[in-house]
């Protein structure tokens, strides 16, 4: 069975709230298949054909209008057969009351979130990943009479933001709903082979069960960083002491970090953090930089590193062996780490950056894949930053990139 019948949307009643006027913000989380995102696409839409509303949607990351929540919109509208609407590859206006849909994404696009006028409801999705910052950044944009303000989430720590502020410390006129799986298998919408996985994920898998369709934060053991600050800008008396880097092309982005000394501690500042660039860009990048320091990238990547070498960048492999990964990670973590505000990519990834787990939901020493890249760079950038009893040999050309530093070893990563 779907959510439809005879071309008429189906609300679970338990979504009915979303129809009054008595709030500002909306807080709905809860775990996979509680129909989040497609309720309430379904409530804009009909918003959106009662009378003129500007609607925006927006994520936290969105390169491309793919990423957005267009398709499925989109999809809906012609699921319907909605054909009062003019769908085009960027926007979706109701030809009949001039409604309108705009699509953006929150990261670093303050001006142009701050520049949008009118907004009636905005949906922020995917909302588990935004910022406090974004979160700033777009309640006062959205300031129109009567707006409202609707994040929907499926909870990843006890530290978002979102969460944070709407539900655990309270915003006044908020409305919350927390739905699960139990909703939509009420209605029959759940199909009997995700029943079956979820039955069995609640009997052999309890941790899993609880944080896959409960929703349930991940707890902070799970969470591999921890205890980060974050910084308004880098101190004048800030050392640049090491650049990390990891490389990305297609699929993933390339990651270049620098890393400050300051008062006892490290400050971790974001240079780059994009897909598609060459050896040769990245060299250009790097020396177009103020500070010059050693480089310290990713050894799978010998040939792009003896090409960005050849281009006049001081950089060398990192080395890495057995338990490298832990023991650098180790290593990070006991360092006292700061993180400039305009770091975006660094912060989000410190915020999803998790230990794998088992079955059972138990936490193995082995990160998660997916927010690591910036991660991966620090740990190259802090391997010849581990200070170490042994001597080493002193005729290493990597331990003397500078007369005046101490003798650093390449053990780790």
């Amino acid at each position: 069975m779907g959510m439809k019948k005879n071309n008429t949307f189906l609300i679970p009643v338990e979504y009915k709230r979303l129809f009054d006027d008595d709030w500002r913000e909306a807080a709905v989380y809860g775990g996979r298949y509680s129909m989040k995102s497609h309720t309430v696409a379904r409530f804009l839409l009909i918003k959106a054909r009662e009378k003129k509303i500007r609607i925006g949607c927006f994520r936290e990351f969105q390169n491309s209008i793919a990423e957005s929540s267009h398709k499925l919109l989109s999809d809906l509208i012609s699921e319907y057969n909605l054909t009062d609407f003019v769908v085009t590859d960027n926007s979706i206006v109701n030809s009949i009351n001039g409604s309108d849909f705009l699509f953006k994404g929150l990261h670093r696009n303050e001006q142009g979130i701050k520049s949008i006028e009118g907004i009636d409801i905005a949906w922020v999705e995917e909302a588990q990943t935004i910022s406090k910052e974004s979160i700033e950044i777009l309640t006062p944009t959205i300031r129109k009479e009567g707006s409202k303000i609707i994040y929907t989430y499926n909870r990843l720590t006890e530290e978002d933001p979102v969460h944070k502020r709407l539900v655990m410390e309270g915003r006044p006129n908020t409305l919350v709903l927390n739905i699960n799986y139990d909703t939509a298998d009420k209605y029959g919408f759940i199909p009997s082979v995700i029943k079956a996985e979820i039955e069995d994920d609640k009997a052999s898998r309890p941790n899993l069960y609880k944080q896959k369709w409960l929703g349930e934060p991940v707890g902070l053991d799970k969470k591999i960083y921890k205890d980060w600050a974050t910084i308004d800008e880098l101190p004048h008396e800030a050392k640049l002491v090491r650049r990390g880097l990891d490389f990305g092309y297609s699929n993933d982005p390339t990651a270049l970090v620098d890393i400050y000394y300051y008062n006892g501690g490290y400050i971790i500042n974001e240079v780059i953090y994009q897909k598609g660039l060459s050896n040769k860009q990245i060299a250009d990048i790097i020396l177009s930089q103020e500070e010059q320091t050693l480089v310290v990238a990713d050894s799978a990547e010998p040939k792009s590193i003896d090409e960005i070498r050849s281009y006049g960048v001081n950089i060398i492999a990192t080395v890495k062996g057995k338990d490298s990964i832990r023991q650098g990670i180790q290593f990070v973590q006991d360092q006292r780490i700061s993180v400039t505000k305009r770091s975006f990519n660094v912060l989000n990834e410190y915020r999803n950056y998790f230990w794998k787990t088992d079955i059972n939901g138990n936490v193995i020493n082995v990160p998660e894949s997916g927010f690591d890249h910036s991660g991966d760079a620090i740990r190259y950038a802090f391997s010849t930053l581990q200070a170490v009893e042994d001597e080493a040999p002193l005729n290493d050309p990597r331990l003397l990139e500078e007369e005046s530093e101490p003798l650093y070893s390449l053990i780790g990563i």
